[in-house]
């Protein structure tokens, strides 16, 4: 049994999320920094994005449907595109049921398809899946991959033996090529769709195109660059790159991982620093001319107001962890 002949149709679900905005990539193609975006956009109006909702889940049951033929598994799809408490979702794992989205929300739900360079989007993907083989089963060996995700075979295009025979790069090819041709072959099936390159997405005209189409006509969500492994200090703008070289210039990745308060003690220290710089118009600035004194003054606000929440929310977890320690004794 495929979706297509099971009963996930919003008649017979009727519309219980709230979802308006679906978008849709292979993973390590910037959704996160997409979701970011559009929650930047949502804020302050009670509109909420979510990013990789049930991803893991809807391929893991769209994998066994197409394995079993059980139309429980359908079902369990459609509960969970049904109850998507969401106003926006970003992520992978939507490509191959986008049309038991479009039965459930109708041709009104807008469609994001995000895409970056196919090279490099499959390098990025085959070192995720290596560091993180848990949601790669089908492409991982490592005992550790044990979450479904779409492959070959599930379509009829090659036997598990041809799929198994195929290199890791072969089968993370398919998989993007996959992805993308699913997601072009569903998008008429909704009235709003656009396609959006990862390495477009700091342009200032690809921000205004997010913003009009999620409904936010008028704000430009910043630059962002999210889960990112490697920082180029040279792709920010020139105003920001001295700022960039001395914030991360002293910035020991080793103590990073190892310490877990040592990347608040670090940035703390340098806002200060930078912050006494500016109001100085220090040389370390090397000519630069720092923000308006208004500015200054309302950063140094908003710095108190995230301080002294961080604090109220350390004393709450230094209260739980005595009470924990305090059982542990009794």
């Amino acid at each position: 049994m495929t979706l297509g002949e099971d009963v996930m149709s919003a008649g017979a679900l009727g519309a219980r999320g709230r979802l308006k905005v679906l978008c849709v990539g292979t993973g390590r193609d910037g959704t996160q920094s997409l979701n970011h975006m559009i929650e930047y956009v949502f804020a302050g109006a009670d509109r909420h994005s979510m990013h990789e909702y049930r991803c893991r889940e809807f391929y893991q049951e769209f994998c066994d449907l197409q394995e079993t033929g059980d139309a429980t598994h359908a079902a369990t799809i459609a509960r969970m595109i049904a109850d998507c408490p969401y106003d926006s979702i970003v992520g992978n794992g939507y490509a191959a049921i986008l049309p038991e989205f479009a039965k459930q929300y109708g041709r009104g739900l807008k469609l994001v398809h995000l895409h970056r360079d196919r090279d490099t989007c499959i390098q990025s993907l085959m070192t995720n899946c290596a560091m993180f083989p848990t949601a790669y089963r089908y492409y991982s060996a490592s005992p550790e991959a044990t979450v479904k995700r779409m492959a070959a075979f599930h379509f009829g295009e090659m036997s598990w033996t041809e799929w198994e025979r195929l290199p890791i790069a072969g089968k993370f090819a398919w998989y993007y090529d996959k992805t993308h041709a699913l997601v072009r072959e569903h998008s008429s099936l909704f009235d709003a769709h656009i396609e959006i390159a990862t390495e477009s997405l700091d342009d200032e005209a690809c921000r205004r195109t997010i913003a009009d189409f999620v409904g936010g006509e008028g704000m430009l969500p910043p630059k962002t660059h999210l889960n990112a492994s490697v920082i180029d200090i040279a792709s920010f703008a020139k105003q920001h790159q001295l700022k960039m070289i001395w914030l991360l210039g002293r910035l020991n990745m080793e103590e990073l991982a190892e310490d877990d308060v040592y990347a608040l003690n670090y940035f703390v220290d340098k806002y200060i620093a930078w912050t006494g710089y500016q109001i100085t118009d220090a040389p370390q600035l090397s000519g630069g001319a720092p923000p308006p004194p208004l500015q200054i003054a309302a950063d140094l606000k908003r710095a108190r107001q995230i301080l002294e929440k961080g604090l109220r929310d350390i004393d709450a977890l230094s209260r739980l962890m005595r009470d924990r320690v305090a059982k542990r004794t009794q």
